[in-house]
């Protein structure tokens, strides 16, 4: 019962204490704290990117609806973009990112047009790639997934830079590291191989599942012929 009563004493001087310092606060003129919808708007927005970095791409959907009710800009239409890509919804995707590439996201449009067509046309994938590292070189997403894209169209040469800058500029990427031992790879150059193992301390497993993957993209069929971007087909026809 003393220790109730102790406790209750307690709580009732720090509740007492805080009312006080408010009071203060008001006396003196002290602007109480208040609301910053801006910043609480950016927390949210990068709620929702992690929400797309760990795949919950519905729940990141839900929220990206929930922040149009208060207001729509293109940070949001550029997650919405990516959220409806990821999610296979590539109609919406891709007219979210044309809209888009007029804007300071230029780059992050073309990246995801350019992921959008690597389903289907890999030479109009490649340009759209290429754009966005040309506006954006330092971004290591971009660049591994060009790399990536001139690796399966055997342009091997040209994907070497891009891999290892991927990897140069975040040393800690497994899949930019990945990427460039399985070019390292189909180049036969194992004394490179050896080396990033070496350095990465990659274990037995995880070579030879490189390996096996390296294997495969060499036995696929050389990439398809060349295709005008729709961009440029379009404009070509216009004029």
């Amino acid at each position: 019962m003393c220790c109730c009563l102790a406790l209750a004493m307690t709580l009732s001087a720090c509740a007492a204490g805080g009312t006080r310092q408010v009071e203060r606060r008001i006396d003196s003129g002290q602007d109480l704290p208040t609301p910053d919808p801006t910043r609480d708007r950016q927390v949210h927005l990068d709620l929702i990117q992690r929400m797309l970095d760990q795949d919950q791409n519905y729940a990141a959907l839900a929220h990206i609806e929930t922040l149009q009710r208060q207001g729509n800009d293109n940070q949001l239409r550029l997650l919405e973009a990516d959220t409806r890509r990821k999610l296979g919804q590539y109609p919406q995707a891709q007219q979210l990112y044309t809209a888009l590439l007029n804007t300071a996201y230029s780059a992050q449009a073309y990246h995801g047009l350019g992921l959008i067509a690597a389903r289907s046309n890999p030479t109009v994938s490649l340009e759209y790639l290429q754009r966005a590292v040309r506006l954006m070189p330092t971004n290591v997403e971009m660049r591994n997934d060009l790399g990536y894209a001139l690796m399966l169209a055997r342009r091997y040469p040209d994907a070497l830079p891009q891999l290892a800058t991927a990897v140069e500029l975040e040393p800690g990427n497994d899949k930019s590291r990945n990427n460039l031992l399985i070019l390292m790879m189909l180049m036969r150059d194992e004394a490179s191989v050896q080396r990033i193992v070496r350095e990465s301390r990659i274990d037995a497993t995880t070579l030879a599942d490189l390996r096996k993957r390296a294997s495969s993209l060499a036995a696929t069929s050389a990439p398809r012929p060349a295709v005008q971007p729709p961009q440029a087909a379009a404009a070509k026809k216009a004029s």
